[in-house]
């Protein structure tokens, strides 16, 4: 995905990364980010469920571990990076404990996930998710607060997972939105109006 957050999440955070990488979802639609290029001394894997550039290995990580280690191999990583992916698996859970399995002991894992966002199909679209879920995906590794973070489509905009969603009164401004929000209504009429938001952990 070509989400600039996504790469400034990963770049602002590059001190953490330790070869070898494996990326999940590496697949470039033509808006992807490269990361690769930004990590050419470490030795880099990029994984995905189709062929195409970018991709390394074709592997589908919902499938039993043992099958992913006869097509990867038994080596292990010291960091994974999973971005706009986990939404397009059919068994995010499986996913995310075979993640945990290729990462090395202190490795890190970059996640982003959606949490509010438009439905985009490569090749479909099933989950969404919170904050809270990445702890029960993910239970045996720490969720490094201070540097999570909810993101949107506008670069550099990050708010911490503590923030008011419906507070910050962001809304399509249409003209019924715009006459609904003069008279006061919208609020009481539109209580959960979220605007688009990545969760990065």
């Amino acid at each position: 995905m070509g989400n600039l957050n996504q790469l400034d999440f990963v770049l602002e955070n590059r001190q953490m990364v330790k070869g070898p990488i494996l990326e999940i979802g590496s697949r470039d639609y033509g808006n992807t980010n490269d990361f690769r290029r930004y990590f050419e001394n470490e030795e880099y894997v990029g994984v995905d469920l189709e062929p195409g550039h970018n991709v390394d290995i074709v592997c589908d990580f919902t499938q039993e571990f043992e099958r992913i280690q006869e097509i990867i191999g038994n080596g292990k990583f010291g960091t994974i990076i999973c971005l706009s992916a986990l939404e397009h698996c059919k068994n995010p859970i499986k996913v995310a404990e075979n993640i945990s399995r290729f990462l090395d002991k202190g490795g890190v894992i970059f996640i982003s996930v959606p949490f509010v966002w438009n439905s985009h199909a490569y090749p479909d679209d099933y989950w969404r998710f919170t904050p809270s879920s990445l702890l029960i995906l993910f239970p045996e590794f720490e969720m490094q607060k201070e540097k999570s973070f909810y993101s949107t489509k506008i670069r550099g905009e990050k708010l911490p997972f503590t923030t008011n969603l419906p507070s910050q009164e962001r809304y399509s401004p249409t003209l019924i939105t715009r006459i609904l929000r003069k008279l006061g209504l919208f609020r009481t009429r539109y209580p959960y109006v979220l605007f688009p938001l990545l969760v990065n952990a």
